[in-house]
């Protein structure tokens, strides 16, 4: 079995990322954030392990990559979880692409990404943080590094000359979709793309929030499985609903003159083809 596929194993008709591949060295994520949807499809997602034989496998499949190809990693698990420090999995393969005609899109909510800059390169990579919240990260993502050394980390990263995307999301109604405009904000002068979309509930993962949140669980339980409408074993919220999340947001960077893209949402033309995942700034 390998290990690099191609994107987008649903073949979504919302996804406007353009053309990459994926790549996650562990299985199941560390971070323990409650609204993950990989939970659903991955079993015991949360007690995390490193793929089995991952460096032989990745040396054969890289060969076989097409010149200046995009590698998402990661898109279920983060590439920078605590299992990295043990392991150093993630490491180890960017040593193994460094001098390698392909192209890298890093997806993380870790710090843990500045240990390996020696081994990242400006013009190859773009390097994506995702801030979900600053008041709700020790409840949402309690694994996770907090806010502060995100947001310090994409500081560090702008001052080193990288590209920066942001991603703000998943938005949730009630809990953190209030705070986005004010982290685009205090994101403004450091990133060069934010991405933006809506929480997308899976039953496992809207039953955690419940838990976590039992004031707002009737919400919840409201907007999703009684307004809200499943798309590809999803339950997205209302349309109109959705948008005034999203506007809120895309609003400001338009102000801003920041790039904005969504991510599954298919609400055009806000929803640009190619400019979801940041990917686009990796083409000069």
């Amino acid at each position: 079995m390998g290990y690099i596929f191609q994107f987008d194993p649903w073949r979504s008709r919302l996804c406007s990322c353009p053309q990459k591949w994926s790549l996650n060295p562990y299985t199941g994520c560390g971070h323990g954030c409650l609204y993950c949807y990989a939970t659903s499809f991955i079993p015991k997602f949360f007690e995390p392990r490193p793929k089995k034989n991952f460096i032989r496998v990745i040396e054969r499949e890289i060969t076989k990559l097409p010149k200046g190809a995009v590698i998402s990693l990661s898109n279920s698990s983060d590439p920078y979880q605590p299992l990295e420090e043990k392991y150093q999995y993630t490491r180890k393969f960017l040593e193994l692409i460094k001098d390698l005609d392909l192209r890298l899109l890093i997806i993380t909510k870790s710090d843990m990404v500045l240990r390996d800059l020696d081994l990242i390169s400006r013009e190859k990579t773009v390097i994506s943080i995702t801030i979900t919240t600053k008041r709700f990260d020790r409840l949402l993502e309690p694994m996770a590094p907090s806010f502060e050394r995100r947001l310090k980390a994409i500081i560090e990263l702008k001052k080193k000359g990288y590209k920066v995307v942001a991603r703000v999301d998943p938005l949730i109604p009630f809990i953190n979709d209030s705070e986005s405009v004010d982290i685009v904000r205090e994101l403004f002068p450091y990133v060069d793309h934010i991405v933006v979309s809506t929480y997308k509930a899976r039953p496992d993962s809207l039953r955690r929030l419940q838990t976590q949140f039992p004031k707002l669980s009737s919400h919840l339980k409201r907007l999703y499985l009684e307004m809200g409408s499943y798309f590809q074993n999803s339950i997205y919220l209302p349309l109109q609903i959705r948008k005034e999340i999203l506007l809120k947001v895309t609003s400001l960077a338009k102000r801003l003159q920041l790039s904005v893209g969504l991510c599954r949402e298919g609400i055009y033309p806000i929803q640009k083809l190619g400019k979801c995942d940041g990917s686009f700034l990796l083409i000069s």
